[in-house]
Formats: structure tokens, C-alpha cells, sequence
């Protein structure tokens, strides 16, 4: 039976609370299963895979089999990919803490680790949708992830805005927490970066076109 009206659309709307709601559960108890430290990545390479399906329009997925396949397939590469990231960012965070705040010299060099901290925000933004979407080893990732975020900069400042929002939100609605915090922000990002592949692959086919004409 189709709903259509008021009906189809609050059916819609409680059918979207149902899948969000879930897969956050999901997410939480294969990261505990994983012991925080190693379920992390996995969990959240699996959240991006269920989400990208529904971006593309393919919501007659099976859930728990995607999370759980793409859980166990990536559980090795995400975490190698976790780590490097992870020793990115304490470089950064130890070089803003140990840099001395006085001097010319300094402030130039702390000035050039925030703009680097900047463009690392950009990486960690793109990361999972780059990696669900392609598949190319873990450098690939890292090097695409900044060059699609870096070319389309309203895109990419719309998301970090759209996320603030999300954070406000959760921040005066504590307790939906547990149920849509990084199902919501799963969605908005990966929703707002298949805009960037499809701007990129349409850019990327258009040249194509010219260099063979």
C-alpha cells in the first residue's frame, strides 16, 4: 500500500527515524565490541556504507548484513587508516601545544600548524565518504579526501555549518544522543559529499569529452 498526502509523508518522516535510530544503535555496539579503540573505525567505515546506500536511493538494504559484512571485510584497513590519522592529528595537536606563543618567528610557525590543522579538519571530513565510495588504497584516500573537499569549499563550509547546527542541537536535546548523533551526522555528510562526486565525476567525464573531441 502507497501512502500518499500528510499520511505518506509522516510515514516517511517515522520510517527515516526508525533507520537512523538503528543504525546508531548498531554503531555503538560494534564499536563497544570492538572495544572502542579497535571497533571505531570499522563501525564507522560500516555506518558510511548503510548511509551512502541510502543517499543513492537503494533503501531496500538489509542493515544489520551490510554493517556486519562491511564490519568484518574492513575491520583491518580501517583501523591501519585510523592509526594514521590518529598520529596526524597528535603531531598537530602536540605542535599548537609546544610551540611557544611569543616571537615573531613562532607565531608564524603556530599560524602555518592551524591552516595545516585547517586542511586536516577537510581530510577528516571527506575520509569515509571517499572510502566507501572508492575503493583505492589508504594514501588514495587521504590525498582525494582533500583534493574534492578543498575544490568545492561552499560545499564543504556548508557542511561544516549544517554540523554545528547538528552539534547545537544536540547540545540543547541531550538525550537523543544515543539515537541519532552519528546517524544524523553520517547522513549530512555523506548526503552533502555525493554532491562533490557527482560536481567531480561530471567535471571529470565533461574533460574527457573535450580531450577526445
Amino acid at each position: 500500500m502507497i501512502l500518499s498526502g500528510l499520511s505518506g509523508r509522516i510515514f516517511k518522516i517515522s520510517e527515516w527515524i526508525s533507520r537512523l535510530a538503528y543504525i546508531n544503535i548498531l554503531w555503538l555496539l560494534f564499536t563497544l565490541a570492538g572495544l572502542i579503540v579497535f571497533g571505531l573505525m570499522p563501525s564507522t567505515v560500516a555506518l558510511f556504507t548503510v548511509v551512502r546506500k541510502w543517499v543513492l536511493g537503494q533503501k531496500d538494504v538489509t542493515v544489520f548484513s551490510l554493517f556486519w559484512n562491511t564490519y568484518r571485510k574492513e575491520f583491518v584497513k580501517s583501523n591501519i587508516l585510523g592509526v594514521v590519522l590518529v598520529i596526524f592529528g597528535y603531531v598537530l595537536y602536540v605542535d599548537l601545544v609546544f610551540i611557544p606563543a611569543e616571537g615573531i618567528f613562532y607565531t608564524l610557525v603556530r599560524f602555518g600548524v592551524l591552516v595545516i590543522s585547517f586542511l586536516f579538519l577537510i581530510v577528516l571530513l571527506y575520509i569515509f565518504p571517499v572510502y566507501v565510495h572508492y575503493e583505492w588504497k589508504i594514501n588514495m584516500y587521504l590525498k582525494y579526501a582533500f583534493i574534492l573537499g578543498a575544490s568545492y569549499p561552499h560545499l564543504t563550509f556548508g557542511m561544516m555549518i549544517s554540523l554545528l547546527i547538528l552539534y547545537t542541537i544536540l547540545t540543547i536535546i541531550p538525550g537523543i544522543i544515543p539515537f541519532f548523533s552519528v546517524s544524523l551526522l553520517a547522513l549530512i555528510i555523506m548526503w552533502i559529499a555525493n554532491q562533490v562526486f557527482l560536481k567531480a565525476e561530471s567535471l571529470a567525464v565533461n574533460n574527457t569529452k573535450e580531450e577526445s573531441s
